[in-house]
């Protein structure tokens, strides 16, 4: 944070200096002007995050220079100095939003706890307004290089990197990397933070550290030390996010990672699939799908080309089909930024051409929250059998991350710890409600082994199975 000090009086800048380099406070830079008017031209030059302005000065006073800076439209956090205890000069200055009033001689105590409090304060506008500008660029609003460098300059941003994820996939930053998040910001469907760290050896370390968490979609963009590189860094974030289209996962921006070419391969499948709809051969609509994903992903086909072509050919099926599309906002057909994840884009298809092969209405085709709230149905009254993300994603039609993600938005609760509920919950009303053995419960509510059950038991009510039913038997 940089610090002006307006004042007349050689020795309070002489005192003011010796206390600031004795102290710390949170001052990286100090200038100094002796009137009104060289305190304007500093202004205007270094930008200031806060002023300490005198009161009674030759050339322009104190309340000039307000008047003025006020006029301007200049932004400082400034604080009174003036040896006159006298309210209207107060008065005057709280007109023009001054910090505060102190009084001479200066109190260092009192003035350095001003001081923090003024430099929280900018931080705390300074992230405010990178984060603004963060929303901006994931609502699709350009946003110039120019808007981060002075925010930067007052949190002392040297180096940095944007990570994008997946609405609702929290990002936690290990203690032991020396980075630290300034702000994150969602959209509908992307979170985007802002990483400070000192040096790109660091920034390596957070993504071979991100790259071990196998459930994690995360786009690394690359290393940045300006901050006019913010809106580039944001967009390679984005880019990075895509590259796990195929095989998701944690990644690094890389230019021109996909094919920009078609096949005429994935005409030809296509036709083979529109035969087998025509035909009603829904096994064989899915082996054909299966193939054309299979050609897209060992061509690198481009995943914005992928969606298209999806949303082209079912048109191409049924073109009365187009008010279903309309209805399916934030699907992976009709959301920019939702197209990362190529076996839940799979999914999406195979569901929307059985749909029309069973002639559904437009408005009882499942859109993914549909499908995953039949999921959370399925558990309520399935929760003896296998539950798990990969047997849901083939028996439902949608890609085991998709489900993931949509059920920790949509019921705020994560998939496996809900099962778990379920599953104890009816376990609890099995010991005290029936007679059965505990092996019988721990079949009953999915479990394969007593001893296991017994353990989760333990483990999420605090007694094991048999102590439970005991005080429930004695309540």
């Amino acid at each position: 944070m940089k610090l002006l000090i307006v004042d007349d009086q050689n020795s309070v800048h002489m005192f003011l200096d010796k206390m600031l380099e004795s102290h710390t406070v949170g001052i990286s830079g100090v200038f100094h002007a002796y009137n009104g008017k060289e305190a304007l031209v500093l202004l205007e030059r270094e930008k200031p995050d806060i002023m300490l302005l005198d009161v009674k000065m030759p050339v322009m006073d104190g309340l000039e220079t307000l008047r003025q800076i006020n006029a301007a439209g200049i932004q400082v956090r400034t604080i009174i100095l003036s040896a006159y205890n006298e309210f209207e000069y107060a008065r005057k200055a709280l007109l023009f939003h001054v910090k505060d009033y102190l009084l001479k001689p200066i109190d260092w105590e009192e003035l350095s706890d001003k001081l923090r409090m003024l430099i929280c304060q900018a931080r705390e506008d300074a992230v405010s307004a990178i984060q603004e500008r963060v929303g901006d660029y994931l609502n699709g609003q350009k946003v110039a290089s120019r808007d981060f460098a002075l925010s930067f300059e007052k949190l002392d941003i040297k180096g940095y990197g944007f990570l994008c994820s997946r609405s609702g996939e929290g990002i936690k930053l290990p203690d032991e990397i020396p980075a630290q998040m300034i702000c994150a910001c969602s959209s509908e469907d992307l979170n985007m933070s802002l990483i400070r760290t000192e040096g790109s050896g660091v920034w390596d370390a957070l993504r071979e550290h991100f790259c071990r968490e196998d459930a994690l979609f995360i786009g690394f963009s690359l290393y940045q030390e300006r901050p006019e590189q913010a809106p580039e860094a944001m967009r390679q974030s984005i880019e990075a996010l895509k590259q796990g289209f195929y095989e998701p996962g944690t990644y690094r921006y890389e230019p021109d990672v996909f094919s920009q070419s078609s096949s005429q391969l994935e005409m030809e499948l296509a036709g083979r699939i529109q035969d087998a709809y025509l035909n009603g051969d829904v096994q064989n609509v899915k082996l054909l799908v299966e193939r054309l994903f299979t050609l897209f992903r060992r061509t690198k086909t481009p995943p914005q080309y992928v969606q298209e072509f999806c949303y082209s050919f079912l048109l191409h099926l049924n073109k009365d089909f187009i008010t279903t599309f309309q209805q399916l906002k934030g699907s992976s057909f009709t959301s920019e930024f939702n197209y990362y994840d190529a076996a839940s884009l799979k999914n999406a298809l195979l569901r929307m051409i059985i749909n029309m092969q069973c002639d559904f209405e437009p408005e009882e085709a499942s859109t993914d929250s549909d499908v995953v709230c039949r999921i959370k149905q399925y558990i309520d009254l399935h929760y003896n059998q296998d539950l798990s993300l990969e047997t849901m994603s083939k028996h439902f039609f949608i890609g085991k991350y998709q489900i993931s993600r949509i059920f920790k938005k949509k019921f705020e609760i994560n998939y496996s710890d809900y099962i778990l509920k379920v599953r104890m919950e009816n376990a609890a009303l099995l010991l005290t409600a029936t007679s059965c053995k505990l092996y019988e419960i721990a079949h009953k509510t999915g479990f394969e082994e007593t001893s296991y059950f017994s353990n989760v038991f333990k483990k999420y009510y605090g007694v094991t199975p048999n102590e439970y039913r005991k005080m429930e038997e004695s309540s």
